[in-house]
């Protein structure tokens, strides 16, 4: 299960590279991007008594808030609610 996990990251981050490597300047992109995730996740964390769902704070909800940003937030809320 373990290396499936490392599996899954490890393309992740290759996509994530190659996203934001088109760009003039990747490197602040990508710090940009990361940084709204992780603050969208942490404002959603801290919410989450008032939307009715519970997201915890974990090696996987980091990966996908830093990778995918504010989208890869609300996925995980609207996950959050179908299940």
């Amino acid at each position: 299960m373990e290396a499936i996990t490392l599996t899954l990251a490890a393309i992740a981050l290759f996509m994530y590279f190659r996203l934001c490597g088109g760009r003039k300047k990747p490197i602040k992109s990508m710090l940009l991007n990361s940084l709204a995730g992780l603050c969208s996740l942490v404002t959603a964390a801290l919410i989450s008594g008032i939307m009715g769902c519970g997201i915890a704070v974990n090696y996987a909800t980091v990966l996908v808030s830093t990778a995918l940003g504010i989208p890869g937030v609300i996925g995980l809320i609207l996950i959050m609610f179908v299940i």
